[in-house]
């Protein structure tokens, strides 16, 4: 009696356990599709090319924006669950040749649960120079530990041992460039990532306009940089303006 009750409640536990990965999941394929959708709209798209991943509560990889399809027509259906060693665990549809991008971003940075590779305008050009993007405004702050450079190719990171080549690229960092390509950003969720995208793009064009404006210019000192990203991006602040992207997303959406 004792161990049926008790079997039984096990099973209970892991049923539960279950729906509870199972309602995790959905949901974040939802905000996922939105972020792609919201980085379209802030300049990162480029046709059926650009991906965000999220890393598989479940420990069982990645999920993976389908291919064939542009940043605006993702949604939650248009995902791949993909283990680090790039074999299609579950969804349909075409495995992304950059794969390993993410992969091994992921393998090598625990902190890190969403990776997102893009071709925004402003950061590719910068891409192709040896320009670190600074804090000229507020959107570079959020880059306080700067933006790396990829250079060891740039043609697609669609093996392994590339993969790996830009994670050591990236460092700790939250985004880097990829030599004459695009960018890659990370952060630990959804929303950071998202606005991570959409403040690299904006950085990347405020400084363009400097360099071109022969104006003088400067950025704060790093003392200064340092509690302006903890003051300006506290957590009340990132989910605000996740909010604040969302909404814009729903009106152009409901056009």
């Amino acid at each position: 009696m004792n161990c049926a009750s008790g079997s039984s409640a096990a099973k209970g536990a892991r049923a539960i356990s279950d729906t509870t990965s199972t309602i995790e999941i959905v949901s974040a394929l939802e905000d996922l599709a939105r972020a792609h959708r919201i980085l379209n709209v802030e300049g990162h798209n480029d046709m059926s090319l650009g991906h965000l991943s999220w890393r598989d509560p479940l420990g069982r990889g990645l999920w993976l924006k389908r291919g064939n399809i542009g940043l605006e027509e993702v949604t939650a259906r248009d995902f791949v669950l993909l283990s680090f060693d790039g074999e299609v665990l579950e969804g349909d549809g075409i495995r992304h040749l950059e794969w390993p991008i993410h992969s091994e971003i992921l393998r090598a940075r625990p902190d890190v649960n969403v990776v997102a590779h893009t071709h925004p305008f402003h950061a590719t050009v910068l891409s192709a120079t040896d320009v670190e993007i600074g804090p000229y405004t507020n959107e570079g702050v959020w880059f306080s530990g700067g933006v790396r450079h990829f250079k060891l190719t740039s043609d697609l990171v669609n093996t392994v041992e590339l993969g790996e080549e830009l994670a050591t690229a990236i460092g700790g960092a939250e985004a880097v460039l990829l030599k004459n390509h695009g960018a890659a950003f990370v952060a630990a969720s959804i929303k950071e990532c998202t606005l991570a995208g959409v403040f690299l793009e904006r950085a990347a064009r405020v400084q363009l306009t400097l360099a071109g404006s022969g104006i003088p210019y400067s950025h704060p000192d790093a003392d200064e940089i340092k509690v302006k990203r903890q003051t300006i991006y506290p957590p009340r602040a990132v989910e605000n303006f996740w909010q604040y992207y969302n909404r814009k997303l729903d009106r152009l959406e409901g056009m």
